[in-house]
């Protein structure tokens, strides 16, 4: 009777250090969580701090990474980076290793079979890579400013559309010459009245950029002079798209609005789509009569122009700022200020896939296309941490968490 009470004492004094681990672990996950909920909060307000000085700068200059969340709260970095080690994601293909070394404001995936990705940075640079082997092939360095967008020609792939901060549109070809690494002239380039903050290519010989003047601008790229400026929106303009076989075109703004445009009119304006609480970041055709908008404040609106009322027909609500779309076979690639990257059917709205933590910082734009030969889909997505990273999706529903 005796040795059974020293049996159980022994026993329990042997489980009781395995109690206290476990518990230490337990309070050790929950610190970790606390610390980088705070860290995530200090992002996102780093990144509006950073957006309103970019908006306040009339310079041409985006503000470079000269201050950093880390510089001010090393300890919760550190601490945060400590636990971010253990991350591997496995269906990452290849990152840019450093080759940007600011912002990255857009990315594309296109030219002839999507064999390239296009990126644009606030490095001033913009580079044209390897889709397969994730090799840097072409840096183009022919604006003073930053690059804040990159776009692969419709009808001739090899040609890009760049936009910047020094005023400036370019249009340059991808060079097939393997001893040029590095291009510096444009073929054509177009003088805007300030910062350029996209263009996108229209019908045949035609282009269209948006700028900070609060205006947008039909250029004729043969002619190499404007056809026609839409006048109308209160704030900076951040994103235009056109429609591939109609002559339309969608403008987003910093006035929490969009605004529909048909060129075969004279007053061109169709509609003005108000539903944003804060900055409309990018907007896409789905079809003639459906579009798609991202914003700000958190929402991903889905418009339909032949509705009764002027709200959207399904909201797709992502907590976390939502930057610049991306559309491909009615998937929705949605890039967040949370580092998340979140892919939704643009048909039901139902939540497809999430890249969780795709970066370490707020992530800017996003490039989805399908590999001609399988279901995958290759990912592509550009970042306030100065990276391009590549992901392989094989399996959306399976993968969705």
């Amino acid at each position: 009777m005796i040795r059974k009470s020293i049996d159980s004492l022994e026993t329990n004094n042997d489980q009781q250090p395995l109690k206290n681990c476990s518990k230490l672990k337990n309070n050790f996950h929950e610190l970790l969580n606390e610390i980088e909920k705070e860290y995530n909060g200090i992002l996102l307000e780093n990144v509006a701090l950073r957006k309103e000085l970019e908006h306040n700068n009339k310079s041409g200059t985006i503000i470079t990474n000269k201050f950093r969340t880390g510089d001010i709260f090393p300890m919760i970095k550190n601490r945060v980076g400590f636990r971010k080690k253990k991350y591997s994601p496995n269906n990452l293909i290849f990152s840019s290793n450093n080759q940007h070394q600011d912002i990255i404001w857009d990315v594309q995936i296109g030219g002839l079979d999507n064999c390239y990705i296009g990126s644009a940075s606030a490095d001033k640079t913009a580079i044209i890579w390897c889709r397969k082997t994730g090799y840097p092939l072409l840096q183009y360095q022919g604006h003073c400013g930053s690059v804040n967008s990159c776009r692969f020609g419709y009808f001739d792939p090899n040609l890009v559309l760049t936009t910047s901060g020094d005023h400036e549109i370019h249009i340059w070809k991808i060079s097939l010459d393997e001893n040029i690494k590095i291009l510096s002239s444009p073929l054509l380039k177009l003088k805007s009245t300030d910062i350029v903050s996209y263009a996108e290519w229209f019908q045949h010989d035609q282009i269209v950029s948006t700028s900070w003047d609060k205006s947008a601008t039909i250029w004729n790229i043969e002619m190499g002079n404007s056809l026609r400026t839409l006048y109308g929106h209160d704030g900076e303009l951040t994103y235009v798209s056109c429609h591939q076989t109609k002559p339309l075109i969608l403008t987003s703004s910093r006035d929490e609005t969009f605004r529909l445009w048909d060129c075969r009119i004279s007053n061109s304006l169709i509609e003005i789509f108000h539903g944003h609480t804060k900055t409309v970041n990018s907007t896409l055709f789905i079809s003639d009569n459906q579009f798609v908008s991202s914003s700000d404040d958190g929402f991903v609106h889905i418009w339909d122009l032949r509705s009764t009322n002027s709200s959207p027909f399904l909201s797709l609500e992502c907590i976390s700022p939502c930057n610049r779309l991306s559309l491909f076979n009615n998937i929705l690639s949605v890039p967040l200020d949370n580092r998340d990257i979140r892919l939704y059917s643009i048909i039901t709205g139902e939540k497809l896939y999430i890249q969780k933590r795709a970066h370490k910082r707020a992530v800017q734009c996003s490039s989805l296309v399908q590999s001609r030969n399988s279901m995958e889909l290759f990912l592509a997505s550009g970042s306030l941490d100065c990276q391009m990273h590549t992901w392989n999706i094989q399996k959306l529903k399976e993968n969705h968490r």
